[in-house]
């Protein structure tokens, strides 16, 4: 029990170095759901999380296998929960139940209130001072409170509370961490992509499809003056293999290339022609399906007054 305890007590300091960068993301983006799950996961890994086990957010409700019932601050908004099977230093993740692996899951709740940090502070500081929790330690610095506790009947779960305020929005904002290090979870399948999606009628041929990729996902959305389209897939190449082979695509269809802002651990590139009636972006990302797949995502804009490539017009060879 003791490398439990001392493997949360180093995710719990990771967990408080990175969390008002953390959540600075999230509060400038908290009305976008679909960003939060891949912060999330970010904070996961470098809070010592296994890269290969899939993550689970839920926007705006606790993870319904949540061990314990958690206080939560009272009239505050539930922004996002997670929770995650990891293999942290000192755990073994052996097979020791039928159908199950002993494993270590973590779990993380986002929560905001217009409330002060400190009377955010004081509850959780009496709240987990009651059975069946005890605090283990606090910290207040001039940004940030944090709180450890231990649940007395069951030693293998244990958490972090931490608060930090004065965001964007001006709420105060919670972040509760819970690792339950006697749990199990079912063996997971194997990873099947299943069947590759029709790419949608006029997606743009300066982007080809990526050689063995299986589509997952499109979507076309029409309005005035511009065509926007949505194309996902998945490879088991590597992320620089596929912007490599996008790059000379989009070099030889003559589009201006750059390389785009990453929010995490994806490579990204832009394109553009010249009189912008193309434009978009190709993201390449590990998949939090598989660790093994690469995840593409390709969103383009067009402009259907466009005049038609050497292709559409018969001219080319």
């Amino acid at each position: 029990m003791r490398h439990a305890k001392q493997a949360f007590s180093l995710c719990a300091l990771i967990l408080a170095l990175t969390l008002p960068s953390f959540l600075a993301a999230c509060s400038d983006g908290r009305d976008d759901d679909e960003r939060l799950p891949s912060l999330i996961h970010r904070l996961l890994l470098a809070a010592g999380a296994d890269a290969s086990s899939g993550l689970e957010s839920f926007p705006g409700v606790l993870p319904p296998d949540l061990p314990v019932d958690l206080p939560l601050y009272p009239g505050s908004d539930l922004i996002v929960s997670s929770q995650q099977p990891i293999t942290a230093d000192g755990l073994d993740a052996e097979s020791s139940a039928p159908g199950g692996i002993a494993r270590p899951v973590l779990y993380f709740i986002m929560l905001d209130t217009n409330d002060d940090r400190g009377a955010v502070f004081a509850y959780y500081r009496a709240a987990f001072d009651e059975d069946p929790w005890e605090v283990q330690s606090t910290a207040s610095t001039e940004g940030l409170d944090t709180l450890e506790f231990l649940n007395v009947p069951d030693i293998d779960i244990g958490g972090a509370v931490s608060i930090v305020d004065g965001g964007p929005d001006e709420r105060t904002s919670i972040l509760i961490s819970l690792q339950d290090t006697g749990a199990f979870v079912e063996e997971q399948e194997a990873y099947d992509p299943g069947e590759s999606l029709a790419v949608p009628i006029g997606f743009p041929e300066e982007l080809p499809l990526y050689p063995g990729a299986t589509v997952t996902g499109s979507a076309f959305f029409r309005e005035p003056g511009v065509e926007s389209y949505l194309l996902i897939l998945v490879t088991t190449d590597s992320q620089g293999g596929v912007i490599a082979f996008y790059e000379e695509a989009l070099e030889q269809a003559g589009l201006t290339i750059e390389a785009g802002e990453p929010s995490g651990f994806e490579d990204i590139i832009t394109f553009e022609d010249a009189p912008l009636d193309i434009r978009g972006e190709v993201l390449a990302d590990r998949s939090l399906e598989d660790r093994t797949y690469t995840e593409v995502r390709i969103q383009v804009q067009v402009n259907p007054a466009r005049p038609p490539s050497d292709d559409e017009d018969g001219e080319a060879e």
